[in-house]
């Protein structure tokens, strides 16, 4: 009987790597989450009213980002409602592509009977931390048409003072703000730099 062949220590080297990137390849995908994951909401959506929607609202479609979100309030704070869907492509940031990614999920008005595909579900900054509030290279809020959501991401703004700055409504300026309980000078200094008072 003769005996095995000695493995070669260049066989034995191939061999070891191919064992190491197999067992990363298996740790990577147990703890890598894969992209095409099942939508974490079980029920149907509605279609999202464009001209009601809130930053959250908008956040839940597929193919919007933050930034995206902002300048359709931004966009409807300045120019009003929006008359038809396509209107949409005259928002910055929102081309061609993004419309037709973002189209079925949107409808104007009232309803929303139509169900359409479950809409994942996707993870949103908590509207009172750091990550949500507003930045100086963003749009200014105007404070006589921002709904709470918006307000909330003003610097020391939270739920109960955005309830107030909207039933204090209109505003005739800036400095106007000072009547509303809870907000200061300082906190008035704070919002300067961010917020308009639009004339209705």
């Amino acid at each position: 009987m003769h005996p095995a062949p000695a493995i070669s220590r260049s066989t034995q080297t191939a061999l070891a790597a191919c064992v190491l990137v197999l067992g990363l390849f298996t740790v990577y995908r147990l703890y890598v989450p894969s992209n095409s994951a099942r939508p974490t909401e079980e029920t149907p959506r509605r279609q999202i009213d464009l001209n009601r929607a809130d930053r959250n609202e908008l956040l839940q479609i597929p193919g919007l980002g933050a930034s995206s979100a902002d300048a359709i309030l931004t966009h409807r704070a300045e120019r009003g409602r929006f008359e038809s869907l396509d209107e949409l492509t005259h928002v910055h940031g929102i081309g061609p592509k993004t419309m037709e990614k973002v189209k079925p999920w949107l409808q104007l008005g009232p309803g929303g009977d139509e169900p359409v595909e479950r809409l994942e579900r996707k993870p949103l900054p908590p509207l009172t931390g750091k990550a949500a509030k507003i930045a100086a290279s963003e749009a200014k809020i105007d404070v006589n048409s921002a709904g709470e959501a918006e307000l909330m991401r003003l610097p020391g703004i939270g739920a109960a003072l955005a309830g107030r700055i909207v039933q204090a409504r209109p505003f005739a300026n800036v400095d106007d703000l000072r009547r509303v309980k809870g907000i200061g000078t300082k906190t008035l200094e704070s919002l300067r730099p961010f917020v308009v008072a639009a004339a209705k």
